[in-house]
């Protein structure tokens, strides 16, 4: 089945009229630019027998030709495959505690198989709309209905296209503030009567832009009200803005790793 609409509806609404679109029991919401890795097809045909209600896949990062690999196994939790079900509080915060980014958030679109019928059961937000985080309120949905399955598969069964991310379009500053307005407003919606879970649910947004290595980079990429907005991000996940200007200040610093990739991958690992 192919449908090609007649205006850019924008991703959101894509996501969305993707999975409604299908007709099996399972959904593999794949982006565009990624390729399926050599059986990943067969191994998932074995993995759906255990009927869970996501299964969350690794990937391996190539090159914008894909010809050339990055990282040969990105892992979205720690720990190897595994089964989480999901009963009650701590359940959450267990998933939470294992993710190494916002990927084992569900940000990553094609790492994502679903049950069909469990995301057609979820009543949308609209307001998710514009957030390139639709599908995220749904996952979360689904795995916040107590008594829910996911199945966790430690292998890279997706080739993702590297130097192509379709958010980059207008700035890396704008790449950057997407992760939190979608992250802060998907913690505020789900857990903001949970301190709990929504303590854990920010420490996974910090894994993924971490204060320090994210402020240089907002710093060198971005303008003054990006700047502010990032301070303010930051203050909800309890960092101060002052501590946050003040690296602001180190422009720099963030123009020298910008330059050098040692550089940058070692103040990353300093201060994640």
């Amino acid at each position: 089945m192919y449908q090609r609409h007649n205006e850019n509806i924008g991703p959101d609404r894509n996501y969305l009229s993707a999975v409604n679109m299908g007709t099996g029991d399972y959904c593999w919401i794949f982006g565009s630019d990624d390729i399926l890795t050599k059986n990943s097809l067969a191994l998932m045909e074995d993995k759906l027998a255990a009927g869970s209600d996501i299964y969350l896949c690794d990937r391996r990062e190539l090159d914008i030709s894909m010809t050339k690999i990055s990282n040969p196994h990105r892992r979205w939790l720690n720990g190897g495959s595994r089964l989480f079900s999901f009963s009650n509080e701590a359940d959450l915060i267990e998933y939470f505690s294992k993710c190494n980014s916002v990927g084992g958030l569900f940000s990553y679109l094609s790492s994502i198989i679903v049950k069909r019928n469990k995301w057609s059961d979820v009543i949308f937000d609209e307001s998710y709309i514009g957030t390139a985080y639709a599908h995220v309120y749904i996952l979360l949905r689904i795995i916040n209905n107590m008594n829910s399955t996911l199945q966790y598969i430690s292998l890279p069964l997706v080739d993702c296209r590297g130097d192509n991310d379709t958010f980059e379009s207008n700035g890396k500053a704008r790449r950057i503030k997407i992760d939190f307005i979608g992250y802060l407003k998907l913690r505020e919606d789900f857990y903001n009567n949970d301190t709990k879970i929504y303590i854990s649910f920010g420490r996974v947004l910090t894994k993924e832009r971490p204060w320090f290595y994210t402020s240089l980079a907002m710093a060198c990429y971005g303008d003054s009200t990006d700047r502010a907005e990032l301070a303010s991000f930051y203050k909800k996940l309890g960092y101060p803005k002052i501590a946050t200007n003040l690296i602001f200040r180190l422009k720099g610093l963030a123009s020298y790793t910008k330059k050098i990739k040692l550089a940058k991958m070692v103040i990353k690992k300093i201060f994640s």
